[in-house]
């Protein structure tokens, strides 16, 4: 698929390992329950010839019908919910994913509208660990997402992020140039300031652009606490957001009076 697309040559894969179903969980049940389905069977029979009272087998029946049925629910779990392996590939000019039993999806750079990521420290006060997740938005198609299900995703988010930085970034600075807006998702730059939904900061009353914790945080000069305080997630392409942020705070400081 990457060949027919002209991706390139691979450059990272990830890749999820599902579990396996415990089968024991449906045998089990199947191997106790049905014997004794059999013999609250068989005693409710002879029970009834024998002295016309049926209901003597019935605890039997109850039992063993309540683990038979067990075990069919969890045959029916094994069936429906069974998880299917899924492939992501970077390559040098886009992505391809790959779900077992379904045809491989190929996009550009060109044909990827933006990607997000997240990256969040988790600690239980002895021991600590850090989260990550990536979202690949295509123009067309289902969002493209890589978590700690898959195998070595933080080098391989990283690297994503860099390939595609280094594509978008320069397009979007021709787009600033030009005096279009640069819209990122929850924030947008224009060649005149920075945005938020409603809320507007000019470039020169921007101190400071930082990435702290998790969040985003745009700060005005003078003020203690930020302008705006986003969840990094909530950013998409944050790395070309950052990078063009720095761009225009240096042009307006020299145009400063």
């Amino acid at each position: 698929m990457a060949r027919d697309f002209e991706l390139g040559s691979r450059r990272g894969l990830v890749w999820t390992e599902p579990k396996h179903f415990p089968w024991i969980a449906v045998l089990l049940p199947a191997l106790v329950g049905l014997p004794v389905l059999w013999l609250g069977i068989s005693t409710v029979v002879e029970a009834q010839q024998n002295q016309g009272a049926w209901y003597y087998g019935l605890p039997l029946l109850v039992v063993g019908s309540a683990v038979v049925a067990a075990a069919g629910y969890f045959l029916l779990i094994a069936l429906t919910r069974r998880q299917a392996q899924v492939w992501v590939g970077h390559y040098q000019h886009g992505v391809v994913r790959e779900v077992a039993g379904h045809v491989p999806e190929a996009y550009s750079w060109d044909e990827i509208d933006g990607i997000r990521r997240r990256s969040t420290k988790v600690t239980n006060g002895v021991i600590s660990a850090t989260t990550h997740e990536l979202w690949v938005r295509p123009r067309e198609g289902a969002e493209i997402t890589v978590t700690d299900g898959y195998k070595g995703n933080a080098r391989f988010i990283d690297e994503l992020d860099q390939a595609f930085t280094r594509v978008r970034l320069p397009q979007d600075r021709d787009r600033l140039k030009a005096g279009e807006r640069v819209d990122c998702f929850g924030a947008h730059l224009d060649p005149a300031g920075v945005g938020y939904l409603d809320r507007r900061l000019d470039w020169r009353e921007v101190d400071r652009v930082t990435v702290k914790q998790g969040w985003l945080e745009i700060h005005r000069h003078g003020d203690g606490k930020p302008w705006v305080r986003l969840p990094v997630e909530v950013v998409q392409n944050l790395s070309v957001f950052l990078a063009l942020a720095a761009v225009m705070r240096q042009e307006a400081a020299r145009n400063r009076p």
